[in-house]
Order: C-alpha cells, then sequence, then structure tokens
C-alpha cells in the first residue's frame, strides 16, 4: 500500500527581501550631496579623494535602486 503524494511547495528564495528602492535612492542622493559638498567645501588639496570616494559610494546606490526597480518590474513564473 503505497501513500499519496503531497503536493511540494515551490522553493522560496532564501535570504531577505530586497530594500526598497525609495530607500536605495535617498542613500544614494546623500551620499552624492556628501561627495559634491566634499568638493566644494573643503579647502585642502586632497578634496578630490573623498569627494570621488562618496560620488561613487552614491553611484553605487544608484545602481542597487535601479536594479531592485527592474528586478520588480520583471514578471513572475
Amino acid at each position: 500500500m503505497t501513500r499519496p503524494k503531497k503536493a511540494v511547495p515551490p522553493a522560496l528564495q532564501p535570504g531577505r527581501r530586497p530594500s526598497s528602492p525609495g530607500f536605495l535612492l535617498l542613500l544614494a542622493l546623500m551620499w552624492i550631496g556628501s561627495g559634491v559638498v566634499a568638493l566644494v567645501a573643503l579647502h585642502a588639496s586632497w578634496r578630490l579623494v573623498p569627494g570621488i570616494v562618496f560620488v561613487g559610494i552614491g553611484l553605487l546606490f544608484l545602481r542597487g535602486a535601479a536594479a531592485t526597480v527592474v528586478r520588480r518590474s520583471e514578471p513572475r513564473p
């Protein structure tokens, strides 16, 4: 005598949910704004270093926000 097979639910994606695009956009704008302030307000000769780093971090957050928007707009199987 065999038991009937139970329907196996589809595997869920492990890990936590992605951050909201609005929050990532806010972080990106804050980092880019900090980079602009560092480029304009600092008077040392090395002001380019923190300015470029801050803007680069902001661009990474901006890329993350865009990826989240694209991922959420894709149709789910």
